[in-house]
């Protein structure tokens, strides 16, 4: 089933800008920063730093995994190697479903908000965009990895660059000046956990594994290269922002009263009317480079659980997208939208608790000791999940708690259940993956 896969054939820098386009920092800096501006105000800085260390724990043990094991089957093959395949399969049906609903989640939100601040569009056919979008970004998935990988590479690259420009034009304006923390301590640590999952999604190069030219190594490097890269240039971006507006709570409050979009805001307001077109063209293209990042992902790790080819495993995951974005002709993209990230978060959530919760057997089984550190390490990787599932999903109330926690049970019991199954029927072992790195 790996001949659709061309091993040790993807260089390090594609992989690299694979990992970086799946954070999308601009897309975070355009609109994700503005749920942090909101919880911490002028203290937004702060926050993003703090989220930084916190999203750091879950970094260094999705490091450790991809270190180890150089797969096309990403978190589900990191489970199997810690608990086996029930568990596995329960852990990757339900990381499936995040990833899915996440590129529906992802279209809708250019089809709905982004979008139409560019082209006046009666709803049905902002409908019919957020259907069009996940078919033509497949087709450019079923074509290979070269295609797909070079448009990743060219969003991840400007939008870093776009971030960078805007930043140094504001704060050789307004200059530099010390954070405070201007807001009470639930307030900052509310931002930070916002601001801690403006830098998720680096984990779509887990599934480069087979491909990577060296494997682990380049996976492991580019995965936490991306990390850095991405928290740096999203936190610089939470504090020019800020700036702009005098690092007041007063101004940050103004200027959310004013729009939703305060990385746009800023770059009109400082860098010109020719940067708002620009920028605006790159945000569609980071909200495309992760669509593109995160369906090579979802497609890998369907081929794995399914041993459908990779032509039909993009196929499935397709019809899957178009089902839930189908419903924006009735409810409206937005809408669309609101429920799939809680459905896409919860899935998130409660997959990388599990496999944050496995580290300590995967360290016994794999890297042959546990100690203290590593103990630490995965309690700490399952409370920052846990931290996330509250304050994302569960805060949101009994009917957001009900949409996002259903979908997710359900793909882990029958997840579950079809590893019982695959036991059951002496099932060959899952396809062939990439050896251990030494």
């Amino acid at each position: 089933m790996a001949n659709d896969l061309k091993k040790a054939s993807v260089p390090a820098y594609m992989v690299f800008a694979q990992s970086l386009s799946s954070i999308a920092p601009l897309s975070s800096t355009a609109a994700l920063l503005t749920i942090v501006m909101s919880q911490s105000l002028a203290s937004a800085p702060l926050a993003t730093i703090i989220g930084v260390v916190i999203y750091g724990l879950w970094v260094a043990i999705g490091y450790s995994y991809s270190k180890a094991v150089a797969s096309y089957g990403g978190t589900y093959e990191f489970a199997r190697r810690s608990a086996g395949e029930g568990v596995a399969r329960a852990v990757g049906w339900s990381y499936w479903l995040s990833y899915t609903i996440y590129l529906s989640a992802i279209s809708s939100y250019l089809a709905g908000a982004v979008l139409p601040m560019l082209i006046p569009a009666p709803r049905w056919a902002i409908a019919l965009i957020a259907l069009g979008v996940p078919a033509v970004v497949t087709g450019l998935v079923i074509t290979g990895t070269t295609a797909p990988l070079t448009v990743t590479m060219f969003t991840s690259v400007a939008e870093v660059a776009m971030i960078t420009y805007v930043g140094v034009d504001v704060l050789s304006r307004v200059g530099l000046r010390p954070l405070t923390l201007s807001v009470s301590t639930s307030e900052l640590l509310a931002g930070s956990v916002a601001a801690a999952f403006t830098m998720a999604g680096g984990g779509a190069s887990f599934f480069m594994g087979y491909e990577a030219r060296n494997g682990a190594r380049d996976v492991s490097k580019s995965f936490l290269a991306a990390f850095l890269v991405g928290a740096s240039v999203i936190a610089f971006a939470s504090y020019y922002e800020v700036a702009a507006v005098g690092l007041t709570n007063s101004g940050v409050s103004s200027l959310l009263e004013i729009t939703r979009f305060p990385g746009l805001w800023v770059a009109e307001r400082f860098a010109g009317e020719w940067a708002t077109y620009l920028y605006l063209a790159l945000t569609l293209s980071s909200l495309v480079g992760t669509l593109t990042a995160a369906s090579m992902a979802v497609q890998r790790l369907t081929h794995a659980l399914t041993g459908v080819r990779l032509r039909g495993s993009a196929l499935i995951n397709l019809a899957a997208v178009l089902a839930v974005n189908s419903l924006g002709i009735v409810m409206g993209p937005l809408n669309v939208y609101f429920y799939s990230v809680l459905v896409s978060l919860a899935a998130l959530f409660i997959s990388h608790s599990i496999i944050s919760s496995l580290y300590v057997s995967f360290s016994r089984r794999q890297l042959g000791s546990v100690g203290p550190g590593r103990v630490a390490l995965a309690a700490g990787g399952v409370v920052v999940m846990m931290m996330g599932l509250y304050f994302e999903v569960l805060s949101l109330g009994a009917q957001a708690a009900a949409v996002g926690l259903a979908p997710t049970l359900l793909a882990l019991i029958a997840g579950g259940a079809s590893g019982r199954v695959a036991r059951a029927l002496h099932r060959r072992s899952p396809p062939a993956q990439a050896p251990l790195s030494s």
